[in-house]
């Protein structure tokens, strides 16, 4: 397999291994480093990064570790196929924010929204203490103020949802808050341009509140699942 050139990284960003891991990750999902690609010798990439030795292995191992390379001996350092990769991990999305296919990207996570949230609005319902569902209240306050900045809104809609993960009490939901979070930044603005506003959504919003705050499991599940399919027909459907 063909050896391929790296890009030269800044200098001032060199003592950072995901700065260096970040740009080859990069490089990964974007297809210019291929499945099977060889890295180059660390001796050329030290050479070309103008980085430790030390800072370099750590890059490495952070692209190890979250699936993206695999070290073998006598056949280098090679670039693994997607299926390898940790794709809920946060910096691995934040790696494919500049693949050309965001739009099945965005429409991905929202499926995997569509499948675990309302299970979590459910457990909300069961295991979140008082204080908690206030948490939930109290973002969803923030959401229907009329006077809200648009980015406050914004973040007052996704600390709704992630509220709602943190009461499910589910410490296998917890990693998927992040992935929710991509979700709901993609498709809130989305939403926010094509409406004005939160518009229906904001209704839906308090009758999951409603369902959790009365512990009402169904139907907390029911209009978690309401609100996201909605949302999905307004983003994706044909």
């Amino acid at each position: 397999m063909e050896r391929v050139g790296m890009k030269a990284i800044a200098r001032e960003d060199r003592g950072l291994p995901a700065r260096i891991a970040g740009d080859i990750g990069r490089r990964i999902t974007l297809g210019e480093l291929k499945v099977g690609d060889t890295l180059p010798k660390e001796a050329d990439m030290l050479a070309t990064l103008g980085v430790s030795r030390t800072t370099l292995r750590e890059a490495l191992k952070i692209l190890s570790t979250k699936g993206f390379i695999e070290a073998k001996p006598r056949l280098g350092t090679r670039v693994r196929a997607a299926e390898h990769w940790n794709t809920l991990d946060p910096v691995v999305l934040s790696w494919q924010s500049d693949a050309e296919d965001q739009a099945t990207l965005a429409e991905e996570l929202f499926e995997l929204r569509l499948s675990i949230e309302p299970l979590a609005a459910r457990l909300a319902a069961r295991r979140g203490s008082a204080a908690e569902h206030a948490e939930i209240r109290a973002a969803f306050a923030r959401m229907a103020e009329g006077g809200a900045r648009v980015e406050d809104a914004i973040e007052a809609d996704i600390a709704f949802h992630l509220n709602i993960f943190q009461s499910a009490h589910n410490r296998f939901l917890l990693p998927v808050a992040s992935v929710i979070r991509a979700a709901l930044s993609i498709s809130i603005p989305k939403t926010m341009a094509a409406t004005g506003g939160f518009g229906q959504s904001l209704a839906q919003h308090e009758a999951i509140l409603v369902a959790i705050e009365e512990r009402d499991e169904d139907k907390a599940f029911e209009r978690a699942a309401a609100l996201i399919a909605s949302t999905y027909k307004r983003n994706f459907a044909s």
